[in-house]
């Protein structure tokens, strides 16, 4: 009756469903000597965990102050006035648009002028990709003459 009762035990140790006073039980079940074969790791595992309990490291431990962390402090803090300072007074002025920034034309003819070459830019460039589609012309008369779409 009691090795089904620390079998049972057991899987709901396993799930992690165990109160301490239930793993209580099972350590004290495995602390005798008299533990049937197929719970032996089970035996290992909490033999183990008591001994682990057991040990404490009770020398002091002094972890060195680290004065660094000021002087990273300080530098960040002068480092930051200075970007503030920097900013305030190197700022540049916002810019004014003038008539003369907005390129305008006062002479009907100068504009005129100035629309044409624009247009002849354009125009140009919409020239160059056109030359790419005689290729495609004749990529399209040749695949008709083997592939006939009605």
């Amino acid at each position: 009756m009691e090795l089904q009762k620390i079998k049972d035990l057991l899987e709901k140790y396993d799930a992690g469903e165990t109160s301490l006073a239930e793993e209580q039980q099972l350590r004290k079940y495995f602390e005798r000597n008299e533990v049937s074969e197929n719970l032996k790791p089970y035996q290992l595992m909490f033999a183990f965990s008591a001994k682990e309990n057991r040990e404490s490291y009770d020398r002091e431990i002094n972890l060195p102050a680290n004065k660094q962390e000021n002087r990273y402090l300080w530098t960040a803090i002068a480092a930051s006035i200075i970007l503030v300072i920097g900013l305030f007074f190197f700022q540049n002025k916002p810019l004014e648009m003038n008539d003369k920034d907005v390129s305008t034309i006062q002479d009907r003819e100068e504009a005129l002028q100035k629309s044409m070459e624009a247009l002849k830019m354009v125009s140009e460039i919409m020239n160059e990709g056109k030359q790419d589609l005689k290729y495609l012309k004749e990529f399209n008369n040749t695949k008709n003459k083997f592939i006939k779409t009605e």
